[in-house]
């Protein structure tokens, strides 16, 4: 066991190496709300680019597009953009080494998101493609990436039952390369069946959508600690862990602390409803300690005071890496669907200011740091700019404006390393134009959501 969880990890960091892929957006087109200023007279950015200082759009309903609102495209153009992104992601024919799909088809009724670099299947990517699925309006694409991780993934029996294996071989019979689980993967798939419920309702079987999330989240919370193995959410911390296995050591992953879905949960879940809550909070306190003070960047993964965690199976886990870049996106999420942590435009401003720093002496960003800033890896990653092209949604900086448009203008990645990079990069399109929703069971101004 341990040996596969050691494998595990160090698999981690080459996944986080070069990859990034994973968002979407279907055949549907989408609504873009038109936001500011007009398109045909760009406003100056240092005078546009402004904070959000309304309540956020769990409370108004209402969803920026900054690219319109930063005067970048029209509507229509980023409507387009999005349904683009998704198309090429999700529905192209082209998969080889070094096509544009990370969707592979089984049969009619599944299909997986793979890791091309990796050559294998994560649960992290297939609740990614759920959640894609759920923000574009396709359910036949949600159904068929949640049979087959209901049907290959999540285990049927055993201390692990209900946890997701984190990675499969992307060949029939589709077996698992780990038992472990890894646990962002298992709170967004919770996330993205909450969000399939309230717009489409539920099915039968696999597909009664409420009734399977909540039996992840008492996976997550509720199973009984072993000699070797404690649940995946420390009551205790209100922190999600990064592993399972104890000899390995508890610890956290910043970029597990999405604060938003932690509020949603506290609302929505059949129980538990002040844990979850109580996990929001203490995950933006948890943030702002894990932030660096001068640079802004968090670390691969963490303890739970925020302080670096070093591993013995990854020489970049207390360095700023490839997990790391999604922290900033989730900051632009919770704080445009919920607006409550006014630290979050002084983190967005250090960590902007050290990018835009490193882009005027270098003429790029990469993709590790040291803690300090210093360069650690001469890797470069599109996923990386697509989500520092988020923070525009916190913070009143001009700069952070200018990775939005670096956003807008950056193709949608291909070739190998596409899942990692792909993924992010549709996050990130799908947040800047407002199409990255809360779907929730009642209108989006009553504030005492319940099942």
């Amino acid at each position: 066991m341990q040996n596969n969880m050691l494998n595990f990890q160090r698999d981690t960091f080459f996944k986080r190496t070069k990859m990034m892929a994973f968002c979407a957006l279907p055949l549907i087109l989408i609504a873009c709300s038109s936001g500011g200023n007009s398109v045909n007279s760009p406003p100056e950015l240092d005078k546009v680019v402004v904070p959000n200082t309304k309540p956020g759009a769990f409370y108004t309903g209402e969803y920026r597009n900054a690219f319109v609102e930063f005067g970048i495209a029209s509507p229509g153009k980023v409507r387009k953009k999005v349904n683009d992104t998704y198309q090429q992601l999700f529905y192209s024919t082209s998969r080889s080494e070094n096509g544009e799909s990370v969707f592979f088809p089984v049969g009619d009724d599944m299909g997986f998101i793979k890791d091309i670099g990796s050559n294998d299947i994560r649960s992290e990517g297939m609740s990614y493609g759920m959640m894609i699925a759920v923000q574009m309006n396709d359910q036949p694409m949600f159904n068929k990436l949640w049979k087959f991780s209901k049907t290959y993934m999540q285990h049927k029996d055993g201390w692990y039952k209900d946890y997701f294996a984190w990675h499969l071989n992307p060949e029939a019979p589709y077996t698992h390369k780990s038992e472990n689980p890894a646990p962002d993967g298992e709170l967004y798939f919770a996330m993205a069946l909450f969000f399939a419920q309230h717009r489409w309702g539920t099915d039968e079987g696999i597909n009664q959508y409420i009734v399977e999330a909540n039996q992840i989240l008492h996976a997550m919370t509720d199973k009984r600690e072993t000699e070797s193995q404690v649940t995946m959410f420390s009551r205790d911390e209100k922190q999600i862990l990064f592993v399972t296995e104890k000899s390995l050591g508890l610890y956290t992953d910043p970029s597990y602390h999405v604060a938003a879905f932690y509020e949603l949960l506290g609302r929505w879940a059949d129980k538990d409803n002040q844990l979850w809550l109580d996990a929001a909070n203490v995950s933006r306190d948890y943030l702002y300690n894990a932030s660096h003070p001068e640079t802004g960047l968090f670390s691969e993964y963490a303890a739970f005071d925020g302080t670096p965690q070093i591993t013995s199976f990854n020489d970049i886990s207390h360095k700023s890496g490839y997990d790391a870049h999604r922290v900033i996106g989730n900051m632009a999420m919770d704080n445009h669907w919920f607006n409550v942590d006014s630290r979050q435009q002084e983190l967005a401003d250090r960590m902007i200011d050290f990018f835009t720093d490193e882009h005027t002496r270098k003429g790029q960003n990469y993709a590790v740091h040291e803690m300090n800033g210093e360069i650690a890896s001469k890797w470069a990653s599109a996923g990386q700019n697509a989500m520092n092209g988020t923070a525009a949604m916190i913070t009143a900086s001009s700069e952070a404006a200018e990775f939005t448009k670096r956003l807008w203008k950056q193709p949608v990645p291909t070739g190998k390393w596409r899942y990692y990079d792909g993924l992010l990069y549709m996050f990130a399109v799908l947040q800047m134009s407002g199409e990255y929703k809360i779907y929730g069971p009642t209108d989006a101004t009553n504030t005492n959501y319940s099942n």
